[in-house]
């Protein structure tokens, strides 16, 4: 073979080469270039409404969304302690919900459940079609610890190059707040009187609730979840939500761990694409179809949450006491039963508000106890997708 042979053999495995390259980043950057444009089209249409007839609340609120937007899309969304997802959602809705509400102590408790179950399944509608843009689904299948810096595991990529990576986060990111600052505006935007439902027949529909079926789990994910629960289960007092949601956290995070028990995160070895796909959204928006919330729904959140400020008095009266008595895991005997009880012992109580105070703890004990089984069945779904070729459980 001669050398111009050789040469010319050279510069077509060069040629194929290049092209290959060029295909794969075009397919890449294709995907990434959809995803900002159609971040930038939904910024737009933020901008577009302040020019409409809208009212002084909405206009301030939509600045709000825009300049977080902004924010993140010019600084780093890392921090020390890794991508502060919750905190930063939760600051947003309250900074939208104090605008509606400037004198309330607790403005996001104002939102009125069935908006926020409407809003689960919307924002779930929008998350599902940004997944249809070409080539999004390919840029999305990395793991969230590839672009946490610092994290000894991003030195593996089994994804895309980081840089897509970070270009695809943030694009992500900031999409997910206009969602979040879209349904937030519509939330606390409504104003109608309240409704407050009949405390007899919201008595007699607790006796609807049933205990969720326990999923399918392997045995070390069981005995983290069942562990968990038990927090729920024998607690001796009002349940507060932020106590409630530092123990889902860890609960997620337990369980990431027996699937990956070599991580230092095992939260972030969660694939984009996957956790884009879960169901948390959908089921909980799906809750609106449940007995009892299903009336409540024009009610507001502080109507839930307000039940700790029935503790002195449930608690002077031993309630608690009783409800240890008769498994206060199950939601039925936190309705008739436990208010039966205390009747027969206090004849003297005032039925609408006993039977309210009931209704409320019991409610929300059933409800934090569902949320647990459905955070513990979709988290291990989560974890358990197909691994990467070059990582087995044990050594992720």
């Amino acid at each position: 073979m001669s050398l111009s042979d050789l040469g010319v053999m050279a510069l077509f495995a060069g040629l194929m080469l290049a092209g290959c390259g060029v295909v794969f980043f075009w397919q890449e950057g294709r995907g990434i270039f959809c995803l900002w444009r159609s971040m930038g089209a939904r910024q737009k249409q933020f901008k577009l409404r302040k020019f409409e007839n809208v009212s002084p609340q909405e206009n301030q609120a939509l600045e709000v969304v825009l300049e977080t937007c902004s924010r993140y899309q010019r600084e780093k969304l890392f921090c020390e302690e890794g991508l502060r997802f919750l905190p930063d959602t939760l600051r947003l809705i309250s900074q939208v919900a104090a605008i509606y509400y400037p004198d309330e102590k607790a403005p996001m408790e104002k939102a009125r459940i069935g908006n926020v179950l409407s809003a689960f399944l919307e924002v779930n509608r929008q998350i599902l079609e940004m997944l249809e843009i070409p080539g999004l689904e390919r840029l999305t299948q990395f793991r969230l610890r590839e672009v946490m810096p610092g994290f000894q595991g991003n030195k593996i990529n089994s994804g895309p190059s980081l840089v897509p990576a970070f270009f695809t986060v943030r694009a992500l990111w900031v999409q997910w707040m206009l969602f979040v600052g879209e349904s937030a505006i519509k939330i606390y935007g409504e104003h109608r009187a309240d409704e407050i439902p009949d405390p007899e027949t919201l008595l007699d529909e607790m006796d609807q609730l049933q205990d969720e079926l326990d999923p399918s789990l392997p045995d070390e994910v069981r005995e983290v979840v069942e562990t968990s629960r038990k927090n729920i289960l024998f607690s001796l007092k009002p349940l507060p939500w932020a106590e409630v949601k530092s123990l889902y956290i860890s609960l997620a995070e337990n369980i990431a761990r027996v699937w990956y028990p070599q991580s230092s995160a095992p939260l972030y070895e969660v694939r984009v694409y996957d956790l884009l796909k879960s169901g948390y959204l959908e089921w909980a928006g799906n809750l609106s179809r449940k007995p009892v919330l299903n009336k409540m729904l024009g009610l507001r959140l502080s109507y839930i949450t307000g039940a700790r400020e029935m503790a002195a008095p449930f608690a002077e009266s031993k309630l608690f006491d009783w409800a240890k008595k008769y498994q206060m895991g199950r939601a039925a005997k936190w309705s008739k039963t436990i208010f039966k009880t205390l009747q027969k012992k206090q004849p003297a109580i005032l039925f609408r508000d006993v039977a309210m105070g009931v209704i409320k703890e019991g409610g929300k004990r059933w409800l934090i106890l569902y949320l647990h089984g459905k955070i513990a069945e979709e988290t291990n779904k989560l974890y358990t997708v197909m691994p990467d070729s070059n990582v087995t459980k044990g050594s992720r």
